[in-house]
């Protein structure tokens, strides 16, 4: 029985340490999606609210928590400490209901994202020759995701175009450089001049809110899968918990009967060391002296 138990604990003290070599590798893994996701969402951020960040940043606190707590679990398990495992346990519960409540919010927030990226993208386009960073978001984005005008290029018109500009004309639509697909090289007098050929066809609106439901989407993946993972070195945790404390509670039990053993084994080989029982004479008073 003793012998099983001690097995059974070697095993589950092996598994928890696999399960906690796991967790290194996906706390570090959920780190470089959550950074991922933070830099995709901070490329676009002038037209993204606050709120929206906060999934990305919840995930790699996280996870360098979970870097963390892995010790717990490594040093508890070779150290066979009920304490340091049992903390490891429940410190893993607190950081799944944290997880499940960060993809939960992530899924939550693509419900909002169209509303809110429609409006911002309306509310900033007027402002593009008058603001430098709403310049460089829009360049950013229309350059990088291919795209042109919020729903198509035809939302440039809307935009008064100060004298001096520099563009590409269409239509009598300027619209700026940074929508042109295929530009085709001219020389003349020695200089090489770029002529835009094609313009991107989609707007940016459909583009960015595929972007953001894309990386939401793999952000509550991403945390769903670790708590997955989480939900095994728990169950692991407890189990190993429990298996010290009997396994502890058995050796103090054979401790004490190999000691009894002895002590019975040495009194029964030594009896003339065994204390004898005080005799107590008690003079019978009816005795008489001759």
């Amino acid at each position: 029985m003793a012998n099983n138990l001690e097995v059974g604990m070697r095993c589950i003290k092996y598994m928890l340490l696999c399960v906690t070599a796991i967790f290194v590798l996906t706390s570090a893994l959920i780190i470089s999606v959550g950074t991922t996701i933070y830099a995709i969402y901070h490329d676009v951020s002038y037209f993204l609210d606050d709120q929206l960040f906060s999934p990305a940043t919840f995930i790699i606190v996280i996870g360098v928590i979970m870097l963390f707590v892995s010790l717990f679990g490594c040093i508890g398990a070779l150290k066979e400490s009920t304490c340091l495992v049992n903390i490891f346990a429940v410190i893993l519960s607190v950081v799944l209901v944290l997880e499940v409540a960060a993809a939960i919010t992530a899924y939550a927030m693509r419900s909002q994202v169209s509303e809110m990226l429609d409006d911002n993208l309306r509310t900033t386009l007027p402002y593009y020759y008058e603001k430098p960073e709403i310049e460089a978001a829009y360049d950013f984005v229309q350059s990088r995701l291919n795209c042109c005008g919020v729903d198509s290029y035809l939302d440039w018109g809307e935009v008064d175009t100060p004298a001096g500009i520099t563009g590409i004309s269409v239509a009598n639509i300027t619209v700026p450089n940074s929508c042109c697909a295929q530009s085709r090289y001219t020389e003349i007098e020695g200089l090489e001049i770029a002529e835009c050929t094609k313009l991107y066809a989609n707007g940016c609106l459909p583009r960015v809110i595929y972007l953001v439901y894309q990386s939401a989407g793999l952000l509550g993946a991403g945390a769903m899968t670790i708590a997955f993972i989480q939900i095994i070195g728990i169950v692991f945790s407890f189990s190993l918990a429990s298996s010290i404390r009997k396994a502890k509670t058995e050796r103090e039990r054979r401790r004490w009967e190999i000691q009894e053993r002895m002590i019975n084994a040495y009194t029964s080989l030594n009896p003339d060391n065994e204390k004898a029982a005080p005799v107590v004479y008690v003079p019978f008073h009816g005795q008489t002296t001759a």
